[in-house]
C-alpha cells in the first residue's frame, strides 16, 4: 500500500510540475470567412493597434474590430486596390462582428492591457513585430514569462520597472 501512495504521489508531483512549470503552445489564429493580414495594416501603413482593437490601451481587454470598423477606411479613394471588391464582397456576406478571440488565458489568471500600456508595454513586446505571420504572442504566454518580464529579466533595454511578483497581483 505505501508503494502505491507514492507512486501516486510521484505521478502526481510530475503532473503539477507540468501544469505550473510547462509552456503551453499558443493556438494560431483559425482562419476565418475573411482573411486578415498583420503585416499589410501595421507594417505597411502604420496603423496603431489601437485604431482596431479598441480598448488595447486603456482597458483590460483589446477587443476585435467589428466590419464598420474595417469600412471606415477601406470605403475611402485611398485603398484603390484590386482586392477592395473581394473584401467589400465577403464583408457585406459577413456577420458585425466577423472575427473573433478566444481567451487562451486560464480563467483565474488577471490580465490587464491597459495596465501594461500604461507601463509603457508596447503591443509589439509581447504580440510581436508584424505578428509573427499573424500568431498570438511573440513568445508563448505563460506564468514563467510573464514573471521573467516582471521581474525585469527581459526587455532590459527598455528600462521598465520591476513589477508586482506576489500571487494575487494576477491570480484570483
Amino acid at each position: 500500500m505505501k508503494w502505491v501512495a507514492l507512486c501516486f504521489v510521484v505521478v502526481f508531483s510530475f503532473f503539477l510540475a507540468d501544469f505550473l512549470m510547462g509552456e503551453s503552445r499558443v493556438p494560431e489564429r483559425a482562419v476565418g470567412a475573411i482573411p486578415f493580414d498583420h503585416a499589410l495594416h501595421g507594417d505597411s501603413i502604420g496603423l496603431d493597434c489601437a485604431a482596431c482593437h479598441t480598448g488595447s490601451r486603456a482597458s483590460a481587454n483589446a477587443f476585435m474590430p467589428a466590419k464598420a470598423d474595417c469600412m471606415d477606411c477601406h470605403r475611402l479613394p485611398l485603398t484603390e486596390n484590386p482586392g477592395i471588391e473581394t473584401l467589400d464582397s465577403m464583408l457585406a456576406k459577413a456577420d458585425d462582428r466577423p472575427w473573433s478571440h478566444k481567451r487562451h488565458l486560464p480563467d483565474h489568471v488577471v490580465f490587464h492591457h491597459g495596465v501594461h500600456a500604461a507601463a509603457g508595454v508596447a503591443c509589439a513586446d509581447c504580440h510581436g513585430r508584424g505578428y509573427m505571420q499573424n500568431r498570438y504572442g511573440a513568445e508563448l504566454f505563460n506564468m514563467q514569462s510573464c514573471l521573467k518580464c516582471h521581474r525585469g529579466e527581459t526587455f532590459k533595454e527598455k528600462g521598465f520597472k520591476p513589477a508586482a511578483t506576489y500571487c494575487a497581483a494576477c491570480h484570483r
